[in-house]
């Protein structure tokens, strides 16, 4: 249904992304893509309200909890030793700019 509301558009298709491995989000299978008051760009818009913040990286941590059924945290190192993946995925924007058919990881 949400369908409806989003713009119609062009882009590859996921079976383009010829990277073995890769994880396609669903999303990118709608024939809609675009969000209703958002615009295309195939640049990257560059956004910060007050520069890049110095991270004491000894104690960085990324921790993933509440709704799940454990919670979890990875220092750093940790974080940088867990086996990678790479994702086609689109973006939207809170500034109401979406770049579609990327390949993160």
């Amino acid at each position: 249904m949400r369908d409806q509301y989003y713009q119609r558009i062009d882009p590859r298709e996921p079976e383009a992304v010829d990277e073995p491995g890769v994880i396609i989000s669903p999303d990118t299978r709608r024939e809609a893509r675009i969000p209703p008051g958002q615009t295309r760009t195939r640049k990257w818009p560059v956004l910060d309200a007050h520069g890049t913040p110095d991270i004491d990286l000894e104690k960085w941590t990324f921790t993933i909890d509440g709704l799940v059924e454990r919670s979890q945290s990875w220092s750093l190192d940790e974080f940088m030793k867990l086996p990678p993946v790479k994702v086609y995925a689109d973006f939207h924007c809170v500034t109401r700019w979406s770049r579609l058919d990327n390949v993160w990881g």
